[in-house]
């Protein structure tokens, strides 16, 4: 039988919490992390279903985060408003509805003024079962979102693109995946006069280890972090590494960002930023949803339904530790 994304929608809305007491404040209520991650929002962002890509409009007021079940078979994009009467509970972007397809990776451009996504809209999945997926994009009208348009192909193409980050000058960042060895490539589209120019792959320090993809660009362009597997420094699974700008030296050699925000065992692959750049938020697999004792049917069930339970989460940390990685950031000499 198939699931749609009405049904999805209701197991969210269901597996929220509860309560009706009305959420209130800055970032749905929550208390600020310090330099020690928490997880952010749980029962009400994360719930149990595995959740990644969070992003939030310019003024905090609306957060956009994905959802997604069977291995990302089902997978859509949810939004929270901050209204006069508290935070609202989790709802399905309204042209995100349609079970066919997948609509992941949201992305809010630094001015507000357009939400960037991934779908695999008007694609088929190929002989591999592949998702051949496009970067989209939705432009703001006042309080609203516009209809979807899937950029064009200087920078889709076809092949798989997906992650897009962008800058605070326009430019987009996002990963390309080869259709014959499936390696992943960064590519950086330079926005000039109002158009996206052709994308050329980032350098070695970006395009790292085995694997990279889902990478995040600083607003100011200054610092990029690069989810990356195969790394001689890894702690065992994907870890996000980090590397720095420099205008005479270029990109520093990649940082693993320590185990503040990577974790054995675990997959790390999609980092954010608060609009002030103050938090950072990330996705990991931790499964710290443990239980004591002889299991039964009811403690399995709650596990399931609980927040780290293995499946991705969303945490937040304060970002402050990235400037003491900066402090140590090396770079290839010429």
């Amino acid at each position: 039988m198939k699931i749609s994304l009405l049904f999805l929608l209701a197991i969210i809305v269901a597996s929220c919490s509860n309560t009706n007491k009305p959420v209130t404040g800055p970032y749905l209520g929550e208390n600020l992390p310090g330099n020690e991650p928490q997880l952010f929002a749980p029962g009400f962002v994360n719930d149990g279903i595995a959740t990644r890509d969070i992003t939030f409009t310019p003024d905090g007021n609306e957060v956009y985060f994905c959802k997604n079940i069977g291995n990302s078979r089902y997978a859509t994009i949810l939004y929270c408003k901050n209204t006069e009467n508290g935070w609202t509970k989790p709802e399905v972007v309204s042209f995100a509805r349609d079970s066919r397809y997948i609509y992941i990776e949201p992305c809010i451009s630094p001015d507000g003024k357009k939400l960037f996504f991934v779908s695999n809209m008007e694609q088929e999945i190929d002989e591999n079962n592949r998702f051949i997926t496009d970067i989209w994009v939705a432009d703001r009208s006042e309080d609203k979102w516009g209809t979807p348009y899937k950029l064009d192909t200087v920078i889709n193409s076809p092949d798989p693109e997906f992650f897009p980050t962008v800058a605070a000058n326009g430019n987009l960042y996002f990963t390309r995946e080869d259709p014959t060895t499936r390696a992943n490539t960064i590519y950086k589209s330079t926005f000039k006069n109002g158009t996206y120019q052709k994308p050329i792959p980032m350098p070695e320090e970006i395009n790292c280890g085995r694997a990279r993809f889902n990478t995040t660009i600083a607003t100011d362009e200054s610092f990029m972090i690069i989810p990356s597997i195969g790394m001689s420094d890894s702690y065992g699974g994907t870890d996000y590494y980090i590397s720095f700008f420099n205008e005479t030296k270029g990109w520093s050699i990649p940082q693993n960002m320590g185990e503040k925000v990577n974790s054995p065992t675990t997959f790390q692959y999609s980092a954010s930023f608060s609009p002030d750049g103050k938090f950072m938020f990330f996705m990991s697999t931790k499964a710290n949803a443990l239980a004591s004792g002889n299991l039964d049917y009811k403690t399995l069930y709650k596990m399931h339904n609980t927040p780290e339970s293995g499946n991705s989460n969303i945490y937040w940390i304060d970002a402050s530790f990235i400037d003491t990685l900066k402090q140590k950031a090396t770079f290839i000499e010429n």
